[in-house]
């Protein structure tokens, strides 16, 4: 068994004042679903604004500059960097997520704001024909059928809108409420890995009142927060991976870096968005589906794994990881090349955002540790590891919760329970 905690005396690790607990904290995207623009859509891996904007106060050596995220999802570094004077650079490879932040960091013309409401009005009242179900195999159980029908009519009086050429800005706030709106209407939720069918005893039936309500609930609080936002937004965002984030960025252009990357879990994004990709047309066929699973961060086991596996960025605490992990008999084989490819791939954004921080940035990564086979894999160590051998500074590395595992993983690994567990590891370029 490798000593971990013997490689952690390295570094200064602030673990939390309860050891053996598992809480909530702005690592978590619970508490900001009362939060202006963050309640438009409830984005099950965000983090809190408020952990952004602590972290900028706490590191950034200026009080202006960009600050840089390179998984922005729905935009939560973006927010807390325009609040406090700094312009957001984001990337977003999804092309749903991507879609939440431009829309959310969108800025508003009073006449937009006024347009908005009339039309969401009419949207919801309008009957005029029911837009055609996506190509997704199991689209006809996803609601019951008077749902189905009237969210699906609804659809088609906002493409109806599109097509007559109203403001673009004023149809994308209408077609982000209706996606925020079609998870809780329907009969799956998000659940681990992707998507699991409601089992209730006393099934709910919701038919088209349900939907109108929910829907003029959403469009509501969308209004109100467009109608009292203060001030501009100063983003840039680009739907590109960001592993290639050099070619839109200058060396030494930034002051600060804040993300949180895809963890190494086998979790596939596309899967537990995959209604939102579908029914918002962002994806047509499953040919697409397979080119986005294949573009996106190599952290599932979907993901392309051709590549040139003597030239792969790696450190030798990985190399032993992987050995280890050929000995177990893991639940897919394909486990140890996926792991493999996710830190070269991480390797290679972090030592972009070196190469993009000016002299006396920061960089902060939230991530979490995993798991597998009983051998624990501890991906704050091994990204501080490597961020100290290209040049950063590592300042601490900040334990904000523990992991629950399955209680087989959790006995296989007890003697090292301490590193399952989510991290804030802050990193300095001097």
């Amino acid at each position: 068994m490798i000593d971990y905690n013997g490689i952690e005396k390295s570094f200064n690790v602030l673990y939390p004042e309860i050891e053996n607990a598992t809480y909530l904290s702005q690592v978590n995207y619970s508490d900001e679903l009362k939060r202006p623009y963050q309640r438009w859509y409830r984005y099950k891996e965000g983090f809190s604004v408020e952990l952004v904007k602590r972290l900028i106060k706490e590191q950034a050596k200026r009080s202006t500059g960009t600050i840089l995220d390179p998984f922005s999802g729905s935009g939560s570094t973006l927010i807390g960097a325009n609040e406090l004077g700094y312009k957001g650079l984001g990337f977003e490879v999804n092309p749903f997520s991507y879609f939440l932040s431009k829309v959310k960091l969108e800025n508003y013309t009073l006449g937009e704001i006024t347009l908005f409401k009339s039309l969401f009005e009419k949207v919801l009242n309008e009957e005029n024909g029911i837009f055609p179900m996506p190509n997704l195999s199991f689209a006809d159980k996803v609601f019951n059928k008077e749902v189905q029908d009237k969210l699906m009519s609804i659809k088609k009086n906002i493409i109806d809108l599109e097509n007559e050429g109203i403001n673009p800005n004023v149809v994308n706030l209408l077609k982000l409420g209706w996606l925020s709106s079609i998870e809780e209407l329907s009969n799956y939720r998000k659940a681990g890995n992707g998507l699991k069918k409601r089992k209730l005893k006393n099934p709910i039936v919701l038919n088209k009142e349900d939907v109108y309500y929910k829907l003029d609930h959403i469009y509501s609080n969308m209004y109100t927060d467009l109608e009292t936002k203060k001030g501009t937004r100063n983003i840039q965002l680009i739907n590109h991976t960001c592993i290639d984030m050099d070619k839109f960025i200058e060396d030494s252009s930034v002051t600060g870096v804040i993300f949180s990357p895809p963890y190494a879990n086998c979790f596939d994004y596309t899967e537990i968005y995959k209604l939102e990709l579908w029914f918002g047309g962002f994806v047509a066929n499953y040919e697409e589906m397979r080119t986005l699973k294949k573009s996106s961060l190599r952290s599932h086991l979907n993901a392309n794994f051709k590549e040139d596996i003597d030239n792969v960025y790696t450190i030798p605490l990985l190399e032993d990881i992987l050995s280890e992990l050929k000995e177990k008999k893991l639940w897919d084989k394909k486990i140890p090349i996926m792991l493999k490819l996710y830190f070269h791939d991480m390797f290679r954004v972090i030592e972009k955002c070196y190469s993009a921080l000016e002299p006396g940035g920061f960089c902060t990564i939230v991530v979490s540790n995993s798991s597998y086979g009983g051998i624990v894999v501890p991906t704050d160590l091994l990204f501080s590891i490597f961020a100290e051998k290209i040049g950063f500074e590592v300042s601490r590395i900040e334990v904000a919760r523990y992991i629950i595992t399955s209680s087989q993983q959790y006995n296989i690994t007890k003697e090292q329970k301490n590193f399952l567990r989510e991290s804030v590891i802050c990193l300095k370029k001097n």
